[in-house]
């Protein structure tokens, strides 16, 4: 189905990426994701300049000094500071450092993703299986490369379960679990969610444009954030399982 989209001002590059085989929506999709992309690694740069500005240089490079007032800086510090929060729990301080450039990363992707669905004309990547499929297998990779690094064959062992002549049916049901059901339930949760979420806005605009859509705006907002917060907390628990085992193996 054909959706205005504020991208229709860069229509080459949209009939381009249509000329290989994808639809208008999927161009779309893939200009809003490199959007995204692109403005948060630019809002990085101006936040770590920020930062650098607030440094103490007679205490450290890892020591700065609040500014007064809410500013780039500042919502750096908020949003870094939650993310640990939320994941150190789970993973514990040095997995939480270790791994956050990709929990982080995915954490404020995923939920800016998400909010295209209440910008007008805007189309969120995460409502395209392709999308969350591919940032699934990010995951992944990631949690198995790990796991193997950090455990060597625990990792396959760990797998096969404790008993020897249940270990090929057990290993059989971890293997499917590790490479299929993660990623597909971590694919599928969020494309749902956020394209029954995006649908349902889309209607209730078409059909009551006045009030009854502010209400569905912000339900939008707060399925967007939880979406984007299951997403890395789930990820965060993936690879807690994958090497978390190895200080199991280190006390044997």
């Amino acid at each position: 189905m054909y959706h205005f989209s504020w991208f229709q001002l860069l229509s080459p590059l949209v009939h381009a990426i249509e000329a290989i085989g994808g639809s208008h929506d999927d161009a779309v999709r893939v200009l809003t994701s490199w959007g995204i992309c692109i403005g948060l690694l630019l809002f990085a740069l101006i936040g770590r300049g920020a930062l650098q500005k607030l440094q103490d240089p007679k205490a450290g490079p890892m020591q700065y000094v609040p500014a007064a007032g809410l500013n780039i800086g500042g919502v750096f510090e908020l949003f870094v500071g939650a993310i640990i929060g939320m994941l150190e729990p789970t993973l514990g301080r040095a997995d939480t450092r270790r791994y956050f450039w990709l929990l982080g990363g995915t954490f404020l992707f995923i939920f800016v993703a998400n909010l295209m669905s209440v910008v007008p004309g805007g189309l969120p990547p995460t409502d395209n299986v392709n999308t969350n499929l591919a940032m699934s297998l990010v995951v992944l990779s990631v949690y198995v490369i790990e796991g193997v690094r950090r455990t060597g064959m625990g990792f396959f062992k760990h797998m096969a379960g404790p008993v020897i002549w249940l270990a090929p049916l057990i290993f059989a049901i971890e293997a499917a679990g590790v490479f299929l059901i993660r990623p597909a339930s971590l694919t599928l949760r969020l494309f749902g969610n956020i394209n029954g979420d995006h649908m349902v806005f889309g209607i209730m605009s078409d059909l009551v444009p006045v009030v009854v859509p502010s209400i569905f705006l912000a339900l939008g907002i707060w399925v967007s954030f939880l979406q984007a917060f299951v997403f890395t907390l789930l990820s965060a628990i993936y690879i807690m399982l994958s090497v978390g085992h190895d200080d199991e193996e280190g006390h044997h």
